[in-house]
């Protein structure tokens, strides 16, 4: 058991640009299952929530309000394909912050830097209007970040690399 560390590799108002970076990081996988995907996002008030439940009707709501009923929700969603999260995420950034998130990948290994093929601590993701990977914060800009295993700081700068990115700052505890 244990927790990612994450490190966002690009930041930028434009949300295609950030989605084309992901599906080139995810091309560097050296697997990956494309349902292995998930939207998530936070609703804070009944507006919000209506209008994400609206815009994604298939989704899943948790509340976190008092007694786990009301106000917060937490609001998830599948997506089969690559294509299917970029649209979905595209109309859920309109309404709120939110992120995407692919988690059943590998990152290939890199002998020349001593790291074996990862599989536990391999996530990358998409966090629309946030510099966090919560989402806890509006910000101007959307993040990618790269997921993996504590103490193998050079795997996402590697991989970064792969695709003409590079790390913009520091890593985060992930979950």
């Amino acid at each position: 058991m244990g927790n990612t560390i994450a490190w966002p590799v690009l930041r930028t108002t434009d949300l295609a640009e950030a989605l084309n970076l992901a599906e080139k990081l995810l091309s560097v996988a050296s697997w990956h299952d494309p349902g292995g995907c998930y939207l998530d996002a936070w609703a804070y008030d009944d507006d919000v929530l209506r209008r994400l439940t609206e815009a994604l009707p298939d989704v899943n709501v948790s509340w976190y309000g008092k007694g786990d009923i009301g106000l917060p929700a937490s609001l998830s969603v599948r997506a089969g394909t690559f294509a299917q999260a970029s649209e979905a995420l595209g109309i859920w950034a309109r309404i709120s912050r939110c992120y995407v998130l692919w988690h059943n990948m590998k990152w290939p290994a890199v002998p020349e830097l001593g790291l074996d093929e990862e599989y536990k601590y391999a996530e990358l993701q998409v966090a629309c209007n946030s510099h966090t990977i919560h989402c806890e914060e509006w910000a101007a800009e959307h993040t990618v970040f790269v997921h993996a295993r504590p103490g193998d700081d050079e795997r996402p700068a590697w991989l970064a690399a792969q695709v003409g990115s590079r790390v913009v700052g520091p890593a985060e505890f992930g979950w």
